[in-house]
């Protein structure tokens, strides 16, 4: 094989593994929109509170999660993330059952976080 075969080959096979994503993100089983925005919230609440702990602007307010940065960031990263799962992974399976007692109690939780979270963070 010549090289421009090899790279022919290597371009076609990782054509053939890209995932391909056409049109908009559509949620369509019940709990997915919320179980998604649990999920952003999360993720914001984890990247500032990094970004403020790590540059000296704050403290962690859990008591829970505030030894992790005792031991290092992504320690606080990961311990945050599998705190945060599995509200995320399995509303939608309890949605099956339940579809409107899980969206509703998803709505609460992300309303609850959010206030909190302002509350802590002494906007």
């Amino acid at each position: 094989m010549t090289q421009a075969e090899i790279l022919d080959a290597v371009a076609q096979r990782r054509n053939d593994l890209r995932l391909l994503f056409r049109g908009p993100l559509v949620l369509r089983r019940a709990a997915e929109k919320e179980a998604l925005l649990l999920a952003v919230i999360c993720m914001a609440d984890m990247f500032t509170t990094l970004y403020w702990v790590t540059m000296g602007h704050a403290v962690e307010a859990n008591h829970l999660l505030a030894w992790t940065f005792n031991v290092h960031p992504v320690t606080f990263v990961l311990v945050k993330s599998i705190s945060c799962m599995p509200a995320v992974l399995l509303a939608p399976l309890l949605a099956r059952r339940h579809k409107n007692f899980t969206v509703w109690l998803l709505r609460i939780i992300i309303a609850v976080y959010v206030l909190t979270y302002f509350k802590l963070a002494q906007f």
